[in-house]
């Protein structure tokens, strides 16, 4: 996908779905699903549930998913380094040097660890170096949601002709990590694949 202007937005508006809600979202995951869909019709059908979830929720409601989602469940943690990791050393340097790139494009992070999901997310849209928005995607950003998706290869989408109910209904704010993750795939241009955990991590640790 060549327009990197969209795939910015896009960038921005999942930063913003992943933070913690403090008010309703509602209006972004319509702009989000305007740009998604010519994209990657996975990562929207995924958005249009997430969507009608929204729709009928509270703004308490959103945040008692948002903690059960990401907060009480480690397996879908936003730090992409703990993803990679571990509680390491390595993940350690890989902060540092997540904060020296940072720092190198003008952007100080304040308040969250500089390997939380939305914090990168947000760093991609205003970094025009493209050889390194590439490699933070497709040495973290993208091996970490392949790692919490579980089996990224049986990760599918809701099927609108399927009949009956589903097996078990994922958490809303899940469902959304695994749109981020169809997206990231679609988008990624050329024969470019996620490295190998063991090999993904190399740059933020030497």
């Amino acid at each position: 996908m060549e327009d990197r202007s969209t795939v910015k937005r896009v960038w921005g508006f999942f930063a913003g779905l992943l933070d913690y809600p403090t008010e309703s979202p509602l209006e972004a995951v319509g702009e989000c699903r305007q740009l998604v869909a010519g994209v990657s019709p996975d990562a929207d059908a995924l958005l249009a549930r997430f969507q009608g979830f929204v729709e009928g929720s509270t703004l308490g409601r959103l945040q008692e998913e948002y903690t059960r989602a990401f907060d009480m469940d480690e397996s879908h943690s936003l730090y992409v380094g703990y993803h990679l990791l571990g509680e390491s050393y390595k993940r350690s340097a890989m902060l540092l040097e997540f904060m020296e790139r940072y720092r190198a494009h003008g952007v100080e992070v304040a308040g969250e660890l500089a390997d939380h999901l939305p914090v990168v997310l947000r760093f991609l849209t205003v970094c025009d170096d493209r050889d390194l928005v590439d490699e933070i995607i497709c040495d973290a950003v993208w091996p970490s949601l392949e790692m919490i998706s579980g089996d990224g290869d049986e990760t599918d989408a809701p099927d609108p002709e399927e009949e009956g109910p589903p097996v078990a209904a994922a958490l809303p704010y899940h469902e959304l990590l695994d749109s981020l993750l169809f997206f990231v795939r679609a988008s990624t241009s050329g024969s470019t694949q996620p490295l190998a955990v063991t090999s993904a991590v190399g740059w933020p640790t030497t």
